[in-house]
């Protein structure tokens, strides 16, 4: 399967948006934390930086970038799924953020006439339909020099993994993602000091890397 379709997708999410804040620890079998916080360390942030977060969900991400780049930073949340952008404005005022915008939206289309010193998507590039291009708007969203990455679950290339793809397919049908997608390849093509991590017997991913000072006009294409 190349992908869900888009309806399928948000009527799949706005069903998740319910359970998701308990559910996804445990269907990601105790890899959450550790994907978050290593793609977050990924990006190398400093206080004041700003952040965008594509396919940002109910938010999960958010308190770990928020630690990083304080008070004075900014952070810009996009999701395609009113229900999930609900759950994620419930914890920014739970919270009392005052440096966080959700902005709905496709992450294949949007322009947001800005850039940002770093960006990344978790637990969604094997989601979304364009998945290369939601790869090029990250991109072209990042300052020249910033970082970009992303974390995800994937198909098991190891020996001792693949006996278990069925039920990695299995997982994935479930939240509407294509597991055998290996989008970071598109990124070592593009960005510079690229590095690539996996665990749990090469079920789960991060990948990141600076966007060049020179880049093509498609770099995703």
């Amino acid at each position: 399967m190349s992908s869900f379709d888009q309806t399928a997708i948000e009527r799949t999410y706005q069903n998740w948006a319910k359970v998701y804040e308990w559910l996804t620890p445990i269907y990601l079998l105790g890899n959450e934390n550790r994907l978050r916080t290593e793609t977050i360390d990924s990006l190398h942030l400093l206080p004041g930086q700003t952040v965008l977060d594509i396919a940002c969900g109910t938010g999960r991400n958010f308190p770990l970038i928020l630690e990083r780049i304080g008070p004075a930073g900014k952070l810009i949340g996009v999701d395609y799924t009113a229900a999930m952008l609900d759950r994620a404005r419930e914890r920014i005022e739970r919270e009392g953020w005052q440096n966080v915008e959700l902005i709905q939206g496709d992450a294949a289309l949007i322009d947001l006439k800005r850039k940002f010193d770093a960006a990344l998507c978790t637990l969604a590039i094997g989601v979304i339909p364009d998945y290369r291009g939601a790869l090029g708007r990250m991109v072209a969203h990042v300052k020249p020099g910033g970082w970009l990455a992303i974390g995800d679950a994937k198909r098991s290339s190891r020996l001792y993994g693949r006996p278990f793809n069925w039920l990695a397919n299995l997982l994935g049908y479930g939240a509407a993602e294509v597991m055998s997608r290996r989008p970071w390849e598109i990124l070592q093509e593009i960005l510079s000091n690229f590095h690539y991590k996996e665990w749990f017997s090469g079920f789960f991913y991060v990948a990141a890397g600076n966007v060049p000072f020179i880049m093509d006009n498609n770099p995703a294409s």
